[in-house]
């Protein structure tokens, strides 16, 4: 009995691979309509049952055409629709609880206005705007200072001093319109064009 069922088993593994012959396959067909099947190949039997005759049948009825319908495919596709309904909305779920909220710098903060404390964001937030502006103005002058100043120190310093004290106080030569009268004025300070 045992060798019987390994070799239905055998069988059974070459079928579906397409590997048996006629006879081998009436085997199997007359194997399963026998009543007294092992539990783990009554699974096996509709199929066998069919293939040994419900194909004669069919065969032996060329012109009688079976309306075949496919099983469950009505079930199949309610549970498709179903399981991308699901998908849907589980995706849906997961991007609107997982997205990052918009990004509000300036969020909890205000103003105070004649002694009154204003936290509306439309009033806020661009009063912050122009803060920050005239801040960043501020500093850019800053900047600049800060780079002449480091500029006239990296030069000789004595120099520097000397020639700004000369523009202050040649000014008014300068403003002279008789160019001869400029010169002799210069040449006797000792300045040099």
């Amino acid at each position: 009995m045992k060798q019987d069922c390994q070799r239905i088993e055998d069988l059974i593994e070459r079928f579906f691979e397409g590997q048996t012959s006629n006879e081998e396959e009436q085997e199997l067909y007359a194997y399963f309509a026998n009543e007294n099947l092992p539990e783990h190949l009554l699974s096996y039997r509709p199929v066998f049952a069919y293939f040994g005759t419900g194909m004669r049948e069919e065969e032996s009825n060329p012109q009688e055409k079976r309306m075949i319908r496919p099983v469950g495919k009505k079930k199949i596709s309610i549970w498709a629709s179903v399981a991308a309904s699901l998908l849907i909305l589980i995706s849906f779920g997961i991007y609107h609880f997982t997205r990052e909220k918009e990004f509000n710098p300036y969020e909890g903060s205000y103003i105070i206005r004649n002694g009154v404390k204003i936290t509306d964001p439309k009033i806020v937030n661009p009063e912050i705007e122009k803060t920050l502006y005239l801040v960043q103005e501020k500093e850019k002058k800053q900047e600049q200072l800060l780079q002449n100043l480091q500029e006239k120190i990296s030069k000789d310093p004595y120099e520097q001093a000397l020639k700004e004290i000369r523009q202050r106080h040649l000014g008014w030569v300068d403003k002279l319109e008789d160019e001869a009268l400029r010169n002799e004025i210069l040449k006797m300070i000792n300045y040099e064009l």
